[in-house]
């Protein structure tokens, strides 16, 4: 839209014709009609005059006309030029904190990446230890003052030939704590052996790629598209 349209535009709304809307601004209906018509532009004291009379901010009067046009034919009025430079520089802003907006999403993912990568924070790795039962050959020492050996592997352990019973655990860690674990209880005790797993990328790992991956993906399309608005702004 152009000027001379928008005003042809407002007079219709307002009801008023051509020679009464002249005569109302204090100037020539033939210069009114050059207006209109786009076949002459107005003074900063007449775009003053258009503005007051149709109760309207220089803001709202120009803000359906073509970003081209406004460059092109009405920057020579200064609230018009300084409300352009203005915007100019608050799209200017909003572009800039995108970009850094999105550069921060692009550095918190790489951080993440490397957390995970280098497990900082979580192990990858597994460690199984087993025990093959509780041995209670001290308890059958103290019970062989009394009885027979026999008797006494019997009450422990079940087995009237060990003095271990036959009770297998198995536990896994991320944590390793010795090639063996020497494990004291109410009654006997437990030596655990230790055995190395195959990696395997833990849960915390999991999340913190899961975050990077959809990090960086905002963050490289953030700057995609800001990228392609600074072209088309650039452009107009």
């Amino acid at each position: 839209m152009t000027l001379g349209e928008k005003l042809r535009s407002l007079r219709s709304t307002s009801g008023w014709t051509q020679p009464e809307f002249a005569q109302k601004l204090g100037i020539e209906q033939s210069y009114l009609s050059k207006l209109e018509n786009d076949r002459s532009i107005p003074s900063v004291e007449i775009f003053d005059k258009l503005c007051t009379a149709y109760e309207i901010t220089p803001d709202d009067m120009i803000k359906d006309l073509d970003k081209d046009y406004v460059r092109q034919k009405l920057m020579h009025i200064p609230i018009i030029a300084n409300a352009a430079n203005s915007k100019h520089e608050v799209a200017k802003g909003k572009r800039k904190a995108a970009v850094i907006v999105c550069s921060t999403f692009i550095l918190v993912a790489v951080l993440f990446f490397f957390t995970a990568h280098l497990e900082l924070l979580s192990s990858n790795k597994q460690w199984e230890y087993s025990s093959s039962g509780v041995n209670f050959e001290e308890e059958v020492a103290h019970c062989n003052k009394d009885k027979s050996i026999q008797e006494c592997k019997l009450k422990f352990s079940g087995n009237p030939r060990s003095v271990m019973s036959a009770d297998i655990d198995t536990f896994i860690t991320s944590e390793y704590q010795g090639r063996r674990i020497h494990e004291k209880l109410e009654i006997g005790y437990r030596n655990y052996h230790v055995t190395a797993l195959p990696d395997k990328r833990s849960t915390a790992n999991n999340i913190f790629l899961i975050f990077s991956v959809f990090l960086a993906t905002l963050g490289i399309l953030g700057l995609i598209v800001e990228a392609r608005f600074y072209r088309i702004d650039k452009q107009l």
